[in-house]
């Protein structure tokens, strides 16, 4: 079985529709690869846990919440 990895950075520049009401920023291609791998190890720790989507993506979120808040302090 492959890990899922963080997109090649190649990738980023295909044809990108922009969700509505969703916001967009350009980051460095080693901080958008370590977020990436951060989300990408939430969401393979709390699917191998059995949590449903949602949980899962509500564990993304609050992390991020709780790197943000750190991060302000």
């Amino acid at each position: 079985m492959k890990a899922i990895t963080p997109m090649h950075k190649s990738l980023l520049k295909t044809n990108f529709k922009q969700p509505k009401n969703m916001e967009r920023t350009k980051l460095p291609d080693d901080m958008r690869t370590m977020i990436e791998e951060q989300a990408l190890a939430i969401f393979a720790d709390m699917s191998n846990a059995g949590c449903s989507l949602q949980q899962t993506l509500a564990a993304v979120y609050l992390s991020g919440m709780n790197a943000a808040m750190e991060a302000s302090r």
